[in-house]
């Protein structure tokens, strides 16, 4: 394997492209997490996401629709979650597990009775996510390889991490949505609607994973396959937990994975079996997730 600074490069792009759409679910997770809704639901919340967003934009080739349709249905999913965990006080892992099967059999359905398929279904006619080429950078060898390639939303991705730090620990609104995760009964003696917080707060934040799901079927590919969420919203509790909730954190978190999935990408020229390059990023975030929690429970000991 020949490794140049150009490779290197490519390997930094390809981890940035993995790890958006990570981030955008993972930055939903932690306002769920600050809001106290325990939402499980993220991979059939981004399933669906990506499903609808690649069917708008498969009839009205719109894509401002498109993405419009996938942030509608990221919220509709989380509402309807939320509202079942807080007004209902549904239990959150048969809530979540709930909304994940009846995404997976939603979409197999309707690819079958649309598309005719169970598979993949794809339009070489149709246009993704428009791509960013940034003046004065895309020109420089290195540096431009390093951000070439990479969507409005994969910029936006790192945008909105900024802005929920911003929201979270520098406004009235996030202060309150941290004294509800902390305490709901104290929050709500101070005169915080509580429920109105839970349910709006999760709602906005699936608009997020709505952006993550145009990423996974109209970013670098247009296309949508069976369980293109590949298991992403799952990773995002577990990248949610190792960052604490923190929006910044989850830059670091979801990195973690991006780098791990892209190096199963590199790796997949070698000896190794191709099952278990696929691995790689899950095994990583179980590593992860395992470490995090010895050196927490180190660190309480002491």
């Amino acid at each position: 394997m020949n490794i140049s600074i150009n490779y290197l490069a490519s390997v930094f792009n390809s981890t940035l492209r993995y790890m958006t759409p990570l981030l955008l679910v993972t930055l939903c997770a932690g306002v769920c997490s600050k809001a106290r809704v325990f939402n499980i639901g993220l991979e059939g919340t981004l399933l669906m996401s990506a499903f609808f967003a690649f069917l708008t934009q498969y009839f009205t080739r719109n894509i401002f629709m498109a993405v419009f349709v996938g942030m509608i249905t990221g919220m509709i999913v989380t509402f309807v979650i939320a509202f079942f965990i807080v007004r209902l006080n549904g239990e959150p892992m048969i809530v979540g597990m709930a909304i994940n099967k009846f995404a997976q059999g939603l979409t197999t359905f309707l690819l079958q009775m649309i598309f005719h398929t169970k598979g993949t279904v794809s339009d070489t006619s149709m246009k993704g996510l428009t791509k960013i080429a940034i003046p004065g950078i895309k020109d420089i060898p290195v540096i431009g390889t390093m951000f070439g390639n990479l969507t409005v939303v994969d910029y936006l991705a790192f945008v909105l991490a900024v802005v929920m730090f911003i929201i979270m620990y520098r406004t009235v609104i996030g202060f309150r949505i941290r004294c509800i995760g902390i305490n709901p009964e104290a929050a709500s003696s101070l005169g915080i609607r509580v429920p109105r917080y839970q349910i709006i707060a999760t709602t906005l934040s699936g608009s997020m994973i709505g952006l993550a799901g145009c990423l996974l079927s109209l970013g670098s590919v247009t296309m949508f396959m069976q369980n293109i969420s590949a298991a992403r919203g799952y990773v995002a509790i577990a990248a949610n937990n190792l960052c604490f909730g923190h929006p910044l954190g989850a830059l670091a978190s979801s990195a973690l994975f991006g780098f791990t999935t892209a190096l199963a990408q590199v790796l997949q020229n070698s000896a190794l079996k191709q099952q278990l390059l696929q691995c790689i990023p899950y095994i990583s975030t179980i590593l992860a997730m395992m470490i995090f929690n010895y050196a927490n429970n180190k660190k309480k000991q002491k």
